[in-house]
């Protein structure tokens, strides 16, 4: 028997045939090789993985991006490296990804409000039970690994689990002392470094990381920088207990805000913003810190248990002009229902704040029996409990006349919603093999409650209550292994998102919940060839919708109505050296997702459900040599999608009732709300990377996004923002 205790620290990298990407579903690699006698089926206990030990054991869909593909394809942001796994869609809210727009399937893409995103085995969403909103993902270059699982993991993993899960996992201590050290600098004021250093001192691993970047936005106003920290240490006590440790502070102070074009502003000058209101003085402010204490402990050869606590704390505040209204029919000019509205610093006009500051704290235990045999089967039983508490203070700031407030200079408190979540989680399940058969029934309960109240300026009744919810999540899940190099995999589990507390109206709504079920395989059976295929279709229930409206500075988050999602994922891996043997190797990489989702109840019934795309793919060709030199590029095609229930068609100005405005109509300009359908986009990306012959250790490379400068939209929340114009970064990295 394997004991379950894994070395967590890795053996400094080889040279390989150009570090090879064995595809979006190839193998992981945890630490130490495996043999298929000591694999198990289910995920390891431990509280940090969301996937077994290679992920041919997966039983649903999944893909893992390894850092030697992070290493070679050099994306230029995290957005960009998830290009490359099928079923995965990304929405620039912003060039660099930081307000994190990441979902699967049927999942909606802003701000990854249906997507569980864990850092090993945290979650890092703003708040799972409150605020979904995602403004923290690691930076790619201290990641060993992503980890992706679509359509299961609900017994395991909640709460957001209707449609997938994703955990980054970060580099874990090398056995000698390594150290990495990356520069970049490209066009929009371009500069990246990343330092980071790993070893083991007895039984003690150590990473200790530091990345930064600078940049320019997509707009003349916006410039983007942040500073991001990260240690860990790792402690194999004896054969039978380690302990773990791991301590992030994220730092984003950039020039940024969500109020974006109105349709003919766009139309005009894509790009500009300066001389709008003064957004020149917008800005947002991001401090996240999160905190790890992990212990692993073999009790006997067939029990094991893993302990986590967690702790994370986010705070972001945003920085804007508020101009209140404009005459609609003066644009692209800025006429002011009040000429005192307009901003003029140090004379007139004012500034506001939304500041959110989020605290969650969370225990987790989980326990494994192994080995067990009764009624023919052999059986190995999971179960576990898990604890959270949620805080969110939602506040309101506003300047005096003509006063620039920032972060030391907030000015007037307006407005202090104070929120409150606790959860409490029990998961069972058995896995029983038999033969090449493994059946997995199980069963998750969810206990919530959220409690919303206003403290200023006074207490609400109206504006204040609270929501008890008990969520039963049942599913079973099959994997079948008897043909050769082939695994088929099926599973019907249910999923559930919790409403969001903070909405502009209509709290509390009720939580989303689906019957979630797929059918796929993954083979290597052919030489040089992998494959993953999966179909599914999920059925929804009180779909929750994040409205393109803004409301006195909140979202309006509703419950839409029922819906379904149905679909395929698609990936593929060609390397030409299996059947040549050759020192080149060609490769071609697929991956690819259809999802039509659509409401099947009340008025809008066969409207497309906002914000999800039917065709989302990228295709990969490229070149790569032992001499450690690589040349590939990449075509990325995101389809289009509509923003509003109504599926509107055009770009529409509309007002906080959703209804159009035009000439003669004034608007609120902070936010404005565009309903329509934001078109399709194709792209082109490249990059090369080459390893200095006398100093195999020093690698440089370069990188390129929309290399054509295609003009594009991106989204229409809160107007229409483009994407990146063309984007290029060269650097170097050297590791000793």
């Amino acid at each position: 028997m394997k004991p379950f205790i894994r070395s967590r620290y890795r053996a400094l990298p080889g040279s390989t045939l150009g570090l090879a990407i064995a595809a979006v579903i190839s193998a992981p690699v945890y630490g130490q090789s495996t043999t298929d006698e000591t694999i198990r089926n289910l995920p390891s206990i431990d509280v940090q993985e969301i996937l077994p030990s290679e992920v041919r054991f997966a039983p649903g869909a999944a893909s893992i991006l390894t850092d030697e593909e992070i290493d070679t394809y050099r994306p230029y942001t995290l957005h960009d490296a998830l290009d490359f796994v099928p079923g995965v869609r990304t929405i620039d809210d912003d060039v660099y990804g930081r307000r994190s727009g990441i979902g699967i399937r049927g999942a909606p893409s802003r701000r990854s409000r249906k997507t569980l995103l864990m850092e090993d085995g945290t979650p890092i969403n703003a708040s799972t039970y409150l605020d979904p909103s995602a403004h923290y993902t690691p930076p790619m270059e201290r990641l060993e690994r992503v980890d992706v699982l679509k359509g299961n993991g609900m017994i395991l993993h909640g709460p957001l689990n209707n449609h997938g899960i994703i955990n980054f996992r970060n580099k874990q201590p090398t056995l000698e002392p390594e150290t990495t050290i990356e520069v970049g600098v490209g066009n929009q004021n371009a500069n990246k470094r990343h330092v980071m250093h790993t070893r083991t001192e007895g039984d003690v691993g150590m990473v200790f990381a530091y990345t930064g970047f600078n940049g320019d936005g997509s707009f003349d106003v916006e410039e983007f920088q942040y500073d991001d920290f990260f240690t860990s240490f790792d402690w194999d006590i004896n054969s039978r207990h380690s302990l773990g440790a791991s301590f992030t502070y994220f730092r984003e102070r950039s020039d940024y805000d969500e109020s974006n074009l109105t349709p003919i502003e766009f139309a005009l000058a894509p790009r500009k913003k300066l001389g709008r209101f003064g957004q020149e003085f917008n800005q947002i402010n991001v401090d996240y810190f999160k905190w790890d204490l992990t212990h692993d402990f073999q009790m006997t050869d067939n029990l094991s248990m893993s302990t986590k606590f967690f702790a994370t704390d986010l705070d972001r505040p945003r920085y804007t002009v508020d101009p209140e209204d404009i005459e609609v029919g003066a644009l692209p000019d800025f006429v002011y229902d009040d000429p005192a509205d307009q901003f003029i610093a140090g004379d007139q006009g004012i500034m506001v704040s939304r500041d959110r500051h989020y605290r969650t704290f969370g225990i987790e235990n989980r326990m494994e029996l192994a080995n067990i045999e009764a009624l023919g089967l052999d059986h190995t039983f999971q179960w576990g409990v898990r604890f959270e508490r949620h805080f969110l203070d939602d506040k309101r700031h506003e300047g005096a006349q003509g006063q620039v407030i920032d972060r030391d200079n907030t000015g007037a408190l307006q407005r202090n919603e104070q929120y409150q979540a606790s959860a409490f989680s029990v998961f069972f399940q058995d896995a029983m093999n038999y033969g090449d058969w493994t059946v997995t029934p199980g069963l998750r309960a969810e206990y919530y409650s959220q409690r919303k109240t206003r403290t200023f300026p006074e207490f609400d009744p109206e504006e204040s209550g609270s929501e008890y919810r008990t969520i039963l999540l049942p599913g079973i899940s099959a994997l079948y292994d008897g043909f050769e190099d082939t695994q088929v995999y099926a599973s019907v589990q249910r999923g559930y998102s919790p409403a969001a507390a903070r909405t502009a109206d209509g709290f509390p709504l009720r939580p989303e919940t689906g019957i979630n079920s797929q059918l796929g395989f993954r083979t290597n059976v052919l030489q040089g060839v992998t494959a993953e295929a999966a179909v599914f279709y999920n059925d929804l229930r009180n779909t929750i919708v994040n409205t393109p409206i803004t409301i006195d500075g909140q979202d309006l988050v509703i419950n839409s109505g029922d819906s379904i999602a149905y679909g395929v994922d698609l990936g593929l891996r060609f390397d030409s050296a299996a059947y040549t043997g050759s020192a080149y190797n060609w490769f071609a990489q697929l991956a690819y997702n259809y999802t039509r989702a659509e409401f099947d109840s009340g008025e809008i019934d066969g409207n497309r459900v906002p914000e999800i795309p039917e065709h989302v793919g990228s295709f990969t060709l490229g070149l790569e040599h032992t001499d450690g030199w690589h040349v590939s590029g990449t075509i990325s095609h995101f389809g289009s999608f509509f923003t509003d229930v109504a599926n509107t068609g055009g770009f529409v100005l509309a007002d906080e009732d959703g209804e159009p405005v035009g000439p003669g109509d004034t608007l609120e300009i902070r936010e404005p709300a565009v309903l329509g359908e934001v078109p399709s986009h194709t792209l082109f990306s490249a990059r090369a990377s080459y390893e200095l012959p006398g100093a195999r250790n020093t690698t440089l490379w370069i990188q390129g996004r929309n290399l054509t400068n295609k003009l594009y939209i991106t989204d229409s929340a809160n107007g229409l923002r483009p994407g990146a114009e063309r984007t290029y970064i060269a650097g170097v990295t050297v590791k000793f």
